[in-house]
């Protein structure tokens, strides 16, 4: 039911819903709590899953991290300063 259903149903333009509407209404709103619930715990589930492969994998990660950082902090320095000039030129032009 659309705002505007709801707001003629309430100005009396409209029949208001029917019982079997309402309970339409609820098992479906029950279905798709149902529905999120079991996506946020497949996501929770895989962030662990994620978190655990990463955690195992952390001491070969630090080694290529230690080797590549004294090389790449330059770039990422320059990266960085190229993303906030976009942001604050996007923000200068945005308030034209």
């Amino acid at each position: 039911m659309s705002p505007e259903d709801r707001l003629a149903s309430f100005l009396g333009e409209t029949p208001a819903p029917q019982a079997s509407d309402v309970f339409v209404a609820e098992v479906m709103e029950a279905v798709e709590r149902r529905a999120l619930l079991d996506r946020l715990a497949l996501g929770a589930s895989a962030a662990l899953a994620a978190s655990v492969v990463l955690w195992a994998c952390a001491p070969i990660l630090n080694l290529a991290v230690d080797s590549l950082a004294p090389s790449l902090a330059p770039a990422a320095g320059m990266l960085l300063l190229a993303l906030a000039a976009l942001v604050v030129g996007d923000r200068l032009l945005a308030s034209r």
